[in-house]
Parts: structure tokens; sequence; C-alpha cells
């Protein structure tokens, strides 16, 4: 690091010209690219209810996204006048391409599709599977309903698939703005703060925007190769933002700590030996942190996971080569536009300091209460029960949540999401009439199951055998009564036949009938399940299984990272245990918040008594990363001091205190930043941007005040320990603090 400082100062300009052209070239992607972007991907694409579904959209014509129209009549829909309307108003969509077809209570023979006091009725239109864009197709085919409906006195509300995703996509837009006027003033404030000039502060908001624009430009390009998640612009805009500037604060305040004492090329080489070793280090282990992800088999997490390495690793990249070739150029001038009085010589904080002191006068005490503490506020965590989401994440007047909620309160039990459930000959043969006893036997006990409402299938509708499709081959479909026939064929495919089971259970209740259900195989048939409730199942299952290999992996790694960064046996355990404290005390905020309901009116939501699943798994991490960031600069600093005078109590006080400010200030801006989607409706975006900001801010100030001076003091010497081989490998890779920099003499640091 001390050798590439030295080629960024002799290589400046060369360096800041294809910093711009790399600049330059992601705003043409940003402008060019059309991305395509997507709110799905919450469900595992190897799990049973996916493959359900994707049997029902190739083999049923079902599987597409479906939208709901809820017609309001103010009177009984039974009415032929009513009917009429409604029917005319549907009409345009029968010869519209993007819809294989329109369900209604008439031409179903459903009373599900009635409300209970019979003024309203929905229809499903299914649009057709693999439709490019089903939710720019939604404004057309809602005008086409909508136009005759009103017309004809009818209320229209939307719902349905479709509408969720295209009301999610229009929320996270308006939600990004909003978390930007919020968070980018304030950061510019305490850059001004913390700085007290203009070009100092300037700086990190330079390294945040590149990082930002670069990685939205690739998530661009790669959204059109594959699947990418409209969540991921989220978090690249809050860890961009913070760890661009985070990242960079640090730089810049310790090139103006060098440069008032040593020459600029020499200044600039010291501090890429001493805090952009901490910054290359603190950054691999936050995308290590992200890396994790890709453990777990939600596309929506992998791809937030993906976008978040793509932004700290560009953060990392220009902080180390765009920042100090910036710095070099600038020299002296990086104080320049100052305002108000100027600064004292140095940026230490004499509070930090007494503080680590007191603390290290009674440091046991210290870390019982302050673990105590983090442990009761983590407690919340074993009640965490998760969810694969659903029109739940929007706020609660979005028109999509409020036709699903009005859908579970107003209709027949579960007639508005049935279960479907999928029966094949156990041998891969097509189904034969000797299947038939198998079927009925199956739904009879799907019938009887607590919870389940009413079960719908070719060998249980009507009272003929006419319903049977196996009378003598697929001629006698022409023999059949129309509704009876339209009913085979949308419940039977050669080797399968659909059964769906409406309930009108929820949450827990209703996944535990998804595997009451799965419990049901019987001889020569084979039972799978789909839906919202299988899904959720699913997901719980696949999150479960990836736990043990990510966190293995995690941990490992990181370890293996702060091992070889500080040459101590110890110290690595001791930051990950801290670590794991913080973050389980923001995940018992975030599940004591938003799945038990607490400050529902203040941070204006509705909680559903779940946590979208993948929000405790990207926190985490994020997190550990996050954490482990500042970990990683506060003990670079305690290390060099430790190294240059051998006293452990005066080193732990030495770092604190000369870090503070800057760590202040970073914790500052992160927590603004974070806190800034705080104001996003989405729930899944605003539970995010509350834990991390939680997160941050505990690190900040109770695992930075008290639990580091605290474990170190009780550590002494044994916080710098480790076995002969391991410091030999430390000292001959060259990754440890022995040397603040080759060639330079060290400074005192008083």
């Amino acid at each position: 690091m001390a050798r590439w400082g030295r080629t960024l100062v002799a290589r400046r300009i060369p360096v800041l010209v294809l910093a711009a052209l790399a600049l330059l070239a992601s705003v043409v992607a940003l402008v060019t690219v059309g991305p395509a972007l997507s709110s799905d991907g919450f469900i595992d694409e190897a799990a049973e209810s996916a493959r359900v579904d994707a049997q029902l959209a190739d083999e049923f014509g079902r599987g597409g996204e479906a939208i709901v129209f809820l017609f309001d009549a103010d009177r009984p829909v039974a009415e032929p006048a009513v009917r009429e309307a409604v029917e005319a108003a549907l009409a345009p969509l029968g010869g519209d391409p993007r819809v294989t077809r329109v369900l209604t209570t008439w031409n179903t023979g459903n009373p599900g599709f009635v409300s209970l006091d019979g003024d309203a009725t929905s229809a499903v239109a299914q649009l057709a599977p693999g439709l490019e864009d089903p939710e720019g197709a939604l404004p057309e085919l809602r005008a086409l309903v909508e136009a005759p409906a009103t017309a004809a006195g009818l209320a229209v509300s939307v719902g349905g698939g479709a509408a969720i995703g295209a009301a999610i996509g229009t929320e996270i837009e308006e939600g990004l703005i909003r978390a930007e006027t919020f968070s980018i003033p304030l950061t510019i404030l305490i850059q001004l703060v913390v700085f007290g000039g203009v070009v100092a502060a300037g700086l990190p908001l330079l390294v945040g925007a590149f990082a930002i624009v670069g990685t939205l430009a690739v998530l661009f390009v790669l959204s059109r190769l594959g699947f990418q998640s409209v969540f991921a612009t989220n978090i690249v805009t809050m860890l961009g933002l913070g760890l661009g500037v985070d990242y960079s604060l640090f730089m810049v305040a310790r090139f103006r700590e060098e440069i008032r004492v040593r020459p600029v090329p020499e200044a600039l080489t010291a501090t890429m030996a001493t805090v952009g070793k901490a910054i290359f280090f603190s950054g691999v282990t936050v995308i290590v942190g992200l890396a994790a992800t890709q453990f777990f088999p939600l596309p929506a997490l992998r791809s937030m996971g993906q976008a978040g390495m793509i932004v700290v690793a560009l953060a990392m990249v220009y902080g180390l080569t765009f920042l100090p070739a910036l710095l070099a150029l600038l020299g002296t001038r990086v104080d320049a536009l100052r305002l108000g009085r100027s600064r004292p010589a140095s940026d230490a904080s004499p509070f930090w300091g007494r503080v680590a002191r007191g603390v290290m006068r009674r440091p046991g005490t210290v870390l019982a209460a302050t673990l105590a503490a983090l442990l009761v506020a983590s407690v919340p965590v074993l009640r965490l029960d998760l969810t694969p989401g659903g029109p739940e994440v929007l706020p609660t007047e979005s028109e999509p949540r409020v036709v699903g909620e009005r859908l579970d309160a107003e209709f027949p039990a579960g007639e508005a999401d049935p279960i479907p459930v999928l029966a094949t000959a156990a041998d891969g043969d097509p189904l034969s009439r000797g299947s038939l006893d198998a079927l009925r036997g199956l739904v009879a006990d799907l019938a009887a199951i607590p919870g389940v409402a009413r079960v719908e299938s070719i060998v249980s509708h009507g009272a003929g055998t006419s319903a049977d499709p196996w009378a003598g081959g697929a001629g006698d479909l022409a023999t059949l009564a129309p509704e009876t026939r339209s009913i085979v064929e949308q419940t039977v495919r050669g080797d399968a036949v659909l059964v769906e089971v409406a309930t009108g259970e929820a949450g827990a209740a209703l996944e535990d009938l998804v595997r009451e259900i799965r419990l049901l195989q019987p001889a020569g048939l084979e039972v799978a399940v789909g839906g919202f409730g299988a899904a959720a199942v699913d997901t719980v299952d696949g999150i479960r299984a990836g736990l043990v290999p990510a966190a293995l992996f995690v941990l490992v790694a990181s370890y293996l990272i702060l091992l070889l960064t500080f040459g101590s046996v110890l110290l690595p355990l001791k930051a990950i245990f801290m670590t794991l404290l913080s973050i389980g005390a923001a995940l018992g905020a975030v599940v004591f918040v938003f799945q038990d309901g607490n400050l529902e009116g203040l941070l204006g939501f509705a909680a559903s008594g779940e946590i979208i699943s993948t929000t405790p798994i990207l926190m985490f991490c994020i997190l550990f990363g996050l954490s482990m960031d500042y970990e990683v600069l506060l003990l670079a600093r305690i290390q060099e001091e430790y190294l240059r005078t051998g006293d452990n109590t005066r080193a732990v006080a030495f770092g604190l205190e000369r870090t503070a400010r800057t760590i202040t200030g970073a914790a500052a801006i992160m927590i603004v930043v974070f806190g800034g989607f705080v104001l996003a409706d989405v729930v899944i975006i605003k539970s995010m941007g509350f834990g991390l900001a939680l997160a941050v801010l505990i690190d900040a100030t109770i695992v930075r005040g008290l639990l580091v001076p605290a474990t170190m003091r009780l550590l002494g010497r044994w916080n710098w320990w480790a076995p002969a081989p391991v410091a030999a490998l430390v000292r001959r890779l060259g990754l440890g603090h022995a040397e603040v920099a080759p060639g330079l003499a060290p400074v005192a640091g008083d």
C-alpha cells in the first residue's frame, strides 16, 4: 500500500482521467440501457411451489400474473343489469392477446366471486404466461375495463400480482427520492462540521456518487441479461452513499493529519499504508458479509447481495485510486474554503479519550452491564416469523393492498386465492380411469383437514358421471355440458389434475395447512402444492437450509481476514462476538417494531405480524460487514500506537481519541443515510433502513465507547498475541501494521 501511494502521487493525472472516463461510461449506460428490474424473486425457483406454478403456466395456462378487478355496485350484483354491466366492462379483455382468460362468478358458477353482502363482485384476468411486462400492461388493461364500468355506475378497484408489482416499483422510486432528499443535505452538513471546509467535505460525496452511478450502470446491464431485483437499487444507494462517504472520511481525515507533519508525497504514502490498508480490509470484510447472500435460494436476496458487493467494491476501488490521486493533486489545498475559525492542530476528541479511560478503570462492571443490555434487546429475535411478502409490504392506503384485504375480509374464505394442488401419477405415466378412486380419496382427505373451507376438482364437481374425463377417450369431452366441459378442460391436462383448496387461514396457520396437505400422498399419486402459503413454507425452509453454510462462511472468512490484518488470534474472536451482539440487538428491535407493531403510528406503517423473509438475512450480511468496518479502522489506529509504545491501556485511549471525531461523523452520516429510508412506504425498505441505522448507532456508541475499551483492558497484552508461526506468516505477507510505511520514519502520535 505504501508503494501504491507513491505510484498514485506520480501518476495522479492519468488515474483521475481514467476515473472520469469510467464515470462517463457509467452515465452513458444509465441513459441508454433500459432496466428490466423485477419485484418478484422472493421464492426459491427450485422449490415445490415454484414447480407447481411453472406447471400451471405450461399445462394449464394459469401461471401468469393475474389482475383482480373488484366491482362495487351499491346494489345486489345478482341483478341482471349489474351482471350485464360487469360482463360488458370485461368484454374487451376477451380479445386481448395479453389475457388468457377472465374468471367471473357467472362463467365459473363459483359464488366465491361475490361478496358476503352481495353488493360487490370480483373478476380475475389471468395474463399470458411469459408476458414480458405485466406491470406495463396494467394501465392499458385497466383503462379498457374502467371506462365502460364507470359509465355504468360501477366503481372499479384493481389488485393482484401485476398491480402489486407496479405499486412496489412506484413506491420504491418515490421512496428513493424522499430518502435522498432527506439524507444528502444532512450528509453535506455533517461533513462540513467534521472537516470545517468545503473542499474536504465535498471529496467523500464524490466517491459515493462515483460508486453509486457505476453500480447502477452495471445493475441495469445485468438486468437485461438475467434476473435483477428492483429492491437492489435501494441497497446500492444505501451502501454506496454510506460506505463511499465512510471510507473517504477516514482517508481525508488521516491525510489532513499527515500533511501537518510531512510533505504531501510522504503524507499520502503514510495515509495509504495505514488507513488505505484498513479501508481495503474493511471493504473485503463487507463484501464477504454480502457474499453470504449467495448461499440462499431466493433470487431477490441474491440480486440485492450482488448489487451490494458491486457498490462496496467500487466504493473501495474509487476510495483507493481516485480519492488519493485527487488528494495528491490538492495537497494542502484540501483545507481550502474553510468555514468559520481555523481548526485546531489535532482532530483528537478528548471526550472519547476520557470515556475510554473511565471504562478501563472498571472494565468488568461495564462489560457485564453492556452484555446484559444487548442480550435483552436481542430476545425478540426468538419469535421471528418470516413471510415471502405480498400486498402487506405496501402502504395501508395503497389500492392493491386495500383490494387484497377486502377480498380476505368481505368475500367467502379463501376464494380469492385458493391453494392449487396438483395430483400426478406416481409412476410418471398419464392418469387413467383407475386413478379416479385415489383422486376422490384425496379430495375427501383434503376436505377433512381443519381450516379447509371448500375443495374444487374434476372428481368433486357436479353430481353426474359426465365429469369423468376418462369415460372412453378424449372424444367424450364433446358430449359434456358446456359448463362441465369447461371445468374438465381447466382442471385436467393428460397426466395431472388440479385441485383447488379454499381456506380462510393465514400466516403460520396457512403454512401449517400446507405442510399437512403435503403429507397426503395417496397410493399411485404424487401430490404437490403451490400458491402463496406453499411459497412461504418453501421460503422459510430454503432460508433455514442456507443459514449454517452462510454463517460458517462469514465467520471463518472474517476471522481469517482480521487475523491477517492484525496478526492476533483473540482480537478477531472478540470483534466477531461484539458484531453478533450488535446485530442481535438491531434485529430484535426490527421484530419488536415491524412484526409486533410498536411505533406504527410514528413510523407510518401497519404491521402484518411477520417480517419479509429477506430482511433479517440481508441485515445480517450487511451489518456483519459494516460492524467490522469501524472495528477495523479503530483497531488499526490502536495497534499503531501499541506498536509504538507497547502500552495497551494508553493505545486504546489514544486510538479512540484520535478516531473519535471521524468515526462519529461517519456514523452520523450512515445513520442519516439509512434513516432516510425509514421515510419509504414499502415496509421491506422501511424496516431495513430502521435496522441498519440502529445497528450503526449501537456500534458507534455502545460497542466503540464501552465494549472495545472494556474488553481490550481485560485482555491486556493478550489482545495482540499470536503463535509464532502465525505472527511470522503475517510479517511475511506484510498485511499487518508492523511498519507504518516502509521508508518513512514514524511520527509520534501525541
